[in-house]
């Protein structure tokens, strides 16, 4: 494998986040009388922009409205502290970038450069592509397209790693080998359990 560039999702690969994000949403569907998310609903969230799932959990238009301007006024920055960075993420990252490209593309829209900052895991990415970046998000293929353009490689000279049926349909799509990160129900070419094994795949030896 000639490899150039490495790329990552964001939530259920870098971190942890199933308690930010099920703080976070149900603190809007507090706020306008809605019961806390169900198993699926919060399932839904993990994988989904801020948009997308706002419209999945709040199907009645008025409500959905003031659910959006709930967003306005919840402020993600304070379910920050509910994230957990993934075991030896930084070292991996910092390994990663001194022989490879290395990139995010993620479906989050304007949390993620400051969750990235706060944690100190942003010096560690060449590019992040957000929701925000693009026309089309995952599971299209635009993010990848884009970080390919930037990047000047081929779709085999670079790898995504994810957790998520989108994120393996997206990876399909732009033809780029993809690395199922803890789900091992997902169609890949490789398979991880942490980022030790990620690194192992790759060849980098870890010390």
């Amino acid at each position: 494998m000639n490899l150039k560039a490495i790329v990552f999702d964001c939530d259920g690969v870098i971190f942890d986040s199933r308690e930010a994000n099920k703080a976070y949403y149900n603190a809007i569907l507090k706020s306008i009388g809605l019961p806390p998310m169900n198993e699926e609903q919060l399932n839904f969230a993990h994988s989904h922009t801020v948009f997308e799932v706002i419209d999945y959990l709040v199907p009645n238009p008025s409500l959905r409205e003031k659910a959006y301007f709930a967003r306005k006024d919840i402020n993600y920055s304070q379910f920050l502290c509910y994230m957990r960075p993934e075991p030896y993420v930084s070292e991996i990252l910092k390994i990663f970038k001194q022989n490879f490209k290395t990139g995010m593309a993620t479906n989050r829209t304007d949390t993620i450069h400051n969750l990235l900052k706060q944690y100190r895991l942003d010096k560690y990415f060449d590019i992040v592509i957000s929701a925000f970046d693009v026309q089309n998000v995952k599971p299209h293929p635009e993010a990848l397209f884009k970080i390919m353009h930037n990047f000047s490689i081929s779709p085999n000279q670079m790898l995504y790693i994810g957790d998520t049926q989108i994120d393996a349909e997206m990876a399909q799509k732009a033809h780029v080998p993809f690395v199922s990160y803890k789900n091992p129900d997902l169609t890949a070419d490789f398979y991880v359990k942490n980022f030790l094994d990620l690194a192992q795949i790759i060849g980098i030896k870890v010390t």
